[in-house]
């Protein structure tokens, strides 16, 4: 049986190398992804919903976004992965420095990503809004 630290590392290798479409053949049919936040982006993605909604957004980059992942801590079928993540969004450069995804394993599959991230990046590059202060 796969443990979860080399399933987690075989699906980021995929993300990191930009083949989306092949880490997205890790996930178990019944798989989930959630996006932390309030962003429009920010919700809870089934695996037919990653691929009609999440690639769509993907492409929408000038620059490609490039990920590299820091760290895997794993025990038992979870696996937490540290990682940065570089790109230019439709609306200016987009970054993620570091941010984390708690994964879930099941029968040598991915069934569960929470993805935890700055949503202001989120907001500013890939929606186009900016904060504003309050004072």
């Amino acid at each position: 049986m796969t443990d979860s630290r080399q399933i987690a590392g075989a699906f980021f290798d995929k993300l990191c190398s930009g083949d989306f479409m092949g880490g997205f053949e890790s996930l178990a049919e019944d798989a989930t992804w959630t996006i932390i936040g309030d962003t429009p982006l920010s919700k809870h993605f089934t695996r037919d919903r990653l691929l009609t909604e999440m690639i769509p957004m993907l492409s929408t980059f000038r620059e490609p976004a490039r990920m590299a992942v820091s760290e895997i801590i794993a025990e038992g079928d979870r696996a937490v992965v540290i990682a940065s993540v570089e790109g230019v969004g439709p609306y200016g450069p987009y970054r993620q420095n570091p941010y984390c995804f708690i994964l879930r394993t099941r029968d040598g599959r991915i069934s569960e990503i929470v993805e935890y991230l700055d949503t202001v990046a989120v907001e500013t590059a890939l929606v186009g809004r900016k904060l504003v202060d309050a004072r």
